[in-house]
């Protein structure tokens, strides 16, 4: 556990104690200086149980960068054998929702991230959202306010605005002036007969330094001048963020607190408000912000940033952990693969790295698809399948044609809707526009059309139906026959008959891909809506080509598939 080193000995004790030392009460005639230095060890405290938490304001979705906090918290936890925590923190009323709550915890619960204590698990230190806490806020601002550590203050907004006006002026930090910090009883009274509005503020020593030992930053140090008397409950009874947060992280036991590098300035405040209620200090682990390739703060302008935008954008709860991991720690090899249960085991806060790490979407997608590729193929197929049929594309989820589609496919997805284009590229017959490309000029000028014909008079006799009606075998021998017939071999032979019959100069393995095109035309397999081109009207389409106008260089009028197909 942090240990606390102060100018004279405190007792370190999870609960407010009854009596706080003299010296900080609040009839004080002057604040001593003090310093609080948090010595900090990874591995545990002492024998207590490692307990982390993630906390998530339930004010819009789970950010990639909380999402990547949840995750050292969780793999930290589960590394070491404790407790990983999920604490709600819905103060914010007005911007705090049931349904921007619900769909955190959705996301959680899609990355892996199961929690041993929160919402809907329950646990011995609940309850687990602020807004149900409140009773526990304001029986320790009580405490303080009886120990002198608080006291009221009635200044209005406008004397507050004024203070850091002249501050301003002065070139001095905004803080506060502490007018109320030295009232007498009668004054403080006077003003609660009037029914003033009042907020609680934190007296906060006038000379003094705090310094942690920072699990990922290493030291880290601040002088207390540059903080004035702070509030820790507002006049409408509620508490501030720091208050809640201290209280919380005390009362839940909890050891180290793991969170993003934008709060390790409200780490003064916290630490201020740990000594006074003597509450042993948590270790701190600040985790770098996450950039975007311009090294700004990753934000929505750089595209989506949120977890349920990749969930509906066809990525796999595998691809985006294994990835949010690698923002910012590694294993020491080259190795980039991990699943969850190995990031559990390879991980250690001692390989997060303190620089800001940088959302790299290509990376990503590559990740993703590894771990798409890693699936077994069941589950891939099934996956894809229904992504095709949800889509519009196919009319069923399953069946042989499903199956040979996502292997021939597969290797050209990353991500699940990948798989739309894919299957659609393959369905699609561009020939019109593939011939009258400058990359289609040498196989156009390599006797084409002659191929053309005999690949259509093969078609007519019926060749080319009863070859691709016994699957890749019979197409295979076929092609074998038709290149003796032709006197072609290799290039010569495929570059035509892909070109002619897939209507592209790439694409995936030929044999199977004609096989699937043929299938494809079978009844009740492809959507209408797909504008699937059949075999039959590619066929058509072959006699109808204007070949002398392809050859003097003409442009050949681009047929839509909707008029190739009538």
């Amino acid at each position: 556990m942090a240990s606390l080193v102060f100018n004279t000995p405190w007792l370190r004790v999870r609960s407010l104690p009854e009596l706080a030392p003299t010296f900080l009460r609040r009839r004080q005639s002057s604040r001593r200086s003090f310093s609080v230095v948090a010595c900090s060890s990874p591995g545990g405290n002492g024998g207590d149980p490692v307990r982390v938490r993630f906390a998530p304001s339930p004010t819009g979705n789970l950010h990639v960068g909380g999402a990547r906090t949840a995750l050292f918290n969780y793999l930290f936890a589960r590394s070491k054998g404790g407790k990983f925590v999920l604490r709600v923190e819905d103060t914010d009323l007005e911007r705090s929702t049931r349904e921007s709550e619900a769909a955190v915890l959705q996301d959680l619960e899609w990355l892996g991230l199961d929690w041993d204590e929160g919402p809907g698990v329950g646990g011995d230190f609940g309850p687990y959202r602020q807004s149900e806490r409140n009773a526990l806020y304001k029986q320790y601002a009580e405490k303080l306010l009886e120990s002198g550590q608080v006291y009221r203050c009635f200044c209005s907004s406008e004397e507050l605005v004024k203070m850091k006006e002249i501050a301003k002026l002065k070139q001095l930090p905004p803080v506060y002036t502490g007018k109320w910090a030295t009232a007498s009883d009668a004054e403080v009274e006077q003003e609660l007969e009037k029914g003033t509005p009042f907020t609680y503020r934190f007296r906060v020593p006038k000379e003094g330094s705090l310094k942690i030992n920072d699990l990922i930053r290493g030291e880290v140090s601040w002088n207390l001048d540059t903080l004035g008397d702070f509030v820790v409950m507002r006049s409408n009874g509620q508490p501030v963020y720091n208050f809640c947060v201290t209280v919380d992280d005390a009362t839940m036991a909890i050891s180290h607190v793991i969170r993003a590098e934008e709060h390790l300035p409200n780490t003064l405040r916290q630490a201020l408000i740990y000594k006074a209620l003597e509450f042993p200090m948590p270790q701190f682990a600040h985790v770098s912000l996450i950039l975007a390739p311009d090294r700004s703060k990753l934000s929505k302008r750089h595209g989506a940033t949120s977890v349920g935008q990749y969930r509906e954008m066809g990525f796999l709860p595998q691809g985006m952990v294994n990835y949010l991991a690698l923002l910012g720690w590694g294993d020491g090899t080259e190795n980039e693969f991990f699943t969850l249960e190995q990031l559990v085991e390879k991980f250690s806060i001692e390989r997060v790295n303190k620089s800001g790490a940088i959302f790299d979407s290509t990376k990503l997608r590559w990740m993703n698809g590894l771990h798409l590729k890693a699936l077994p193929s069941e589950k891939l197929t099934k996956l894809v399948g229904e992504q095709w049929k949800s889509a519009g594309i196919l009319t069923e989820s399953e069946g042989s044609f499903v199956d040979e589609a996502v292997e021939l496919l597969k290797d050209g997805i990353d991500v699940v809707t990948d798989s739309d284009n894919v299957l659609l590229n393959l369905l699609s017959y561009p020939l019109h526009a593939t011939l009258a490309s400058p990359e289609a000029k040498p196989a156009v000028e390599d006797k084409l059309r002659e191929v053309a014909a005999s690949l259509v008079a093969a078609y007519d006799s019926g060749e080319i139906p009863r070859a691709l009606a016994e699957g890749q075998s019979g197409w295979q021998k076929w092609v074998k026959a038709f290149g003796k017939s032709t006197k072609r071999k290799g290039k010569s032979l495929f570059m035509p008959l892909r070109v002619l019959l897939t209507g592209k100069l790439h694409g995936p393995e030929m044999a199977t891909s004609i096989v699937l095109i043929h299938k494809a035309g079978s009844p009740g397999i492809v959507a209408p809506q797909a504008e699937f081109v059949s075999m039959e009207e590619r066929f058509k389409i072959l006699r109808e080509m204007d070949w002398e106008a392809l050859n003097k260089g003409e442009s050949v009028p681009l047929e839509s598939t909707a008029a190739a197909s009538t």
